[in-house]
C-alpha cells in the first residue's frame, strides 16, 4: 500500500492485506471482490462523516442534489426516486427540507398537474458546487490509498462486471427496495381528480362520491410512509375538487386497517433521529388535519378490525358506519406510545365522551361495532359484509343535499371546538347569511311552495 497517502480515523486502515500472488485466480478475484466491498464500504462511511462534520449535510442530500446538477431543467420527482433507487418517501422528504432552505425549487408539470417537476436554485448549484469540489479531493485522497496495481486490477474487474450484467452495452434496471421514509408536504397531487390512480391504494369517483379503499387486505391494510403521504396530499387535492361532493373512505378484504405497518413504518422508526421522527408525526397529524379541512364530509365505512392509526382515520372521519364484527382499538399505548397521537386526545373525547376516551386511550382495548354504537362512535350499525354499501348510501343523500351549506356545517363544527358559545353564534349568524344567498335556498323556498322536493345543485 502508498505509506506515503495519511489514513483517516477510522478510514481505510482496516481494508484486507495485499492479494498474494500464489494463490488460484478464481480465490484472488473472489478476495479482489472482497476487498473492493471493504473499500467501497469504508471509502462511504468516511465521506458520510466528512459531509456531515464540513458541510452539515447527509449522503444522500448530496447525491439529490448531483440528480439535479446534471439536469439544469429538472426532473420530475417520481424519476428522481428512479434514479436515485429509493422510495418516494425518501426522496419526497430531501426534496422538503431542501426547499425549506431554498436549494431547490419545486414546479407543478405543464404536461400533468400531479407530478412535480425539481430543479436546483441558484443558491444550490452553489451549495453543491463547493461540495462537489471538497468529495472529489475526498475521492481522490482515499482512493489513493491503493497502490497503481491494484486499482488497475480493480477497474479491469469492474468493467468485466459491467459487461456481465449490461448486455449489448444497455444499463441495468435495478430493482427498487422498498423502504419507509419520513414524508413532508409536496402537494404532488392536484384537481382534477378524475382519471387520478394513486401509488398506494384505491381511488374512484362516481356520482360526485370519491371512495377511497385501503386496499393491502393480505396484511389488513396496513399504512406505510409513501401511503400516509398520499392519503394527506389526496385529501389536500379535494378542497379543490368540484366534481365531489362525499367522500367514503373504507378497506378491502373485510378489514378497514390494522394501523402503521410494523414492517414498514415501525421498525424504522425505531432507528430514525428526532428530527425525522418529528417529521413522520408531523406527516400524520397532516392526515387528520386535511380530512377535517376538505369541505366534503367524509364517510368511513368500517370492516372487521379498525385499529391504531386505521382507527383514527376512522375517528377523524365525519360520520361512521360499521359492519357487525368490527373492532376499533387506539393501540398506541401497547407498542409504548402515547395516546396523544394524531389528535386522538381531542378529538376522540368530543365523540364519545372524556371517560370512555380515557379508558380507550389508557387500555389500548378494542372497542366492538355494538359498544361503538351506543358510545356515538357510530352512526350506523349494518350486517356483516355491508359496510361499503351504508357508507354509499349515507354519501349519495349528502350528495343530494346543499353542497356548499353542507360545506360550511362541517367547517363550522370544526372551529366551533375552539370557540366560545358567543363567538359561535355570531359565526353561525354569518354563515348561515351566506347561505341564504345561494340558489339552492331559493330552490328549497320554490320547491317547498310547489310541494316537490327540491334538487339542490351546490350554488
Amino acid at each position: 500500500m502508498n505509506a506515503s497517502v495519511e489514513r483517516p480515523a477510522g478510514g481505510l486502515a482496516e481494508i484486507p492485506a495485499e492479494i498474494p500472488a500464489e494463490i488460484p485466480a478464481h480465490r484472488s478475484e473472489l478476495r479482489l471482490w472482497l476487498r473492493l466491498l471493504t473499500t467501497a464500504n469504508t471509502i462511504e462511511a468516511e465521506i458520510r462523516r466528512r459531509l456531515r462534520d464540513r458541510f452539515n449535510t447527509t449522503l444522500p442530500r448530496f447525491d439529490l442534489m448531483a440528480q439535479l446538477e446534471r439536469a439544469p431543467d429538472g426532473i420530475q420527482l417520481g424519476e428522481l426516486s428512479r434514479r436515485m433507487m429509493v422510495s418516494n418517501g425518501n426522496v419526497t422528504g430531501l426534496v422538503e427540507r431542501l426547499a425549506q432552505e431554498e436549494l431547490i425549487d419545486r414546479q407543478v408539470s405543464e404536461s400533468d398537474r400531479r407530478a412535480v417537476q425539481v430543479r436546483l436554485t441558484r443558491q444550490g448549484r452553489a451549495v453543491f458546487t463547493e461540495m462537489a469540489r471538497a468529495h472529489a479531493d475526498w475521492i481522490a485522497e482515499l482512493v489513493g490509498a491503493l497502490d497503481p496495481a491494484e486499482q488497475e486490477a480493480l477497474s479491469a474487474q469492474l468493467s468485466a462486471l459491467k459487461a456481465s450484467v449490461r448486455p449489448g452495452g444497455a444499463p441495468a434496471k435495478p430493482k427498487q427496495k422498498r423502504q419507509g421514509g419520513t414524508m413532508r408536504r409536496q402537494n404532488a397531487i392536484a384537481a382534477p381528480l378524475a382519471g387520478f390512480t394513486p401509488q398506494h391504494f384505491g381511488f374512484a369517483i362516481e356520482d360526485g362520491i370519491a371512495t377511497v379503499t385501503l386496499n393491502r387486505p393480505e396484511k389488513k391494510n396496513p399504512l406505510t410512509f409513501e401511503s400516509y403521504a398520499e392519503l394527506r396530499d389526496t385529501f389536500r387535492a379535494l378542497r379543490f375538487e368540484e366534481s365531489v361532493t362525499a367522500v367514503v373512505i373504507t378497506g378491502a378484504g373485510g378489514n378497514f386497517s390494522s394501523g402503521g405497518d410494523v414492517f414498514e413504518i415501525i421498525e424504522p422508526l425505531t432507528t430514525m433521529g428526532a428530527a425525522d421522527l418529528h417529521a413522520f408525526t408531523t406527516m400524520t397529524g397532516d392526515l387528520v388535519k386535511e380530512m377535517r379541512a376538505c369541505p366534503q364530509p367524509v364517510v368511513a365505512a368500517v370492516e372487521g378490525v379498525c385499529a391504531g392509526a386505521g382507527a383514527i382515520i376512522a375517528m377523524a372521519s365525519d360520520l361512521r358506519v360499521a359492519a357487525a364484527g368490527a373492532k376499533v382499538a387506539f393501540l398506541f399505548n401497547r407498542v409504548g406510545l402515547a395516546g396523544c397521537d394524531m389528535g386522538a386526545c381531542a378529538i376522540l373525547p368530543r365523540i364519545i365522551g372524556q371517560g370512555r376516551a380515557s379508558e380507550l386511550l389508557y387500555t389500548g382495548r378494542f372497542m366492538s361495532a355494538e359498544e361503538g354504537e351506543r358510545w356515538g362512535f357510530f352512526n350506523r350499525l349494518v350486517p356483516a359484509g355491508e359496510s361499503l354499501k351504508a357508507g354509499r348510501e349515507t354519501a349519495r343523500a349528502l350528495v343530494q343535499g346543499p353542497a356548499y351549506a353542507n360545506g360550511l356545517t362541517k367547517r363550522m363544527l370544526h372551529m366551533e371546538w375552539a370557540m366560545g358559545v358567543d363567538a359561535a353564534i355570531d359565526a353561525e349568524a354569518m354563515a348561515q347569511a351566506l347561505c341564504m344567498k345561494t340558489q339552492d335556498f331559493r330552490r328549497a323556498f320554490e320547491a317547498f311552495a310547489a310541494k316537490t322536493k327540491p334538487v339542490f345543485e351546490g350554488n
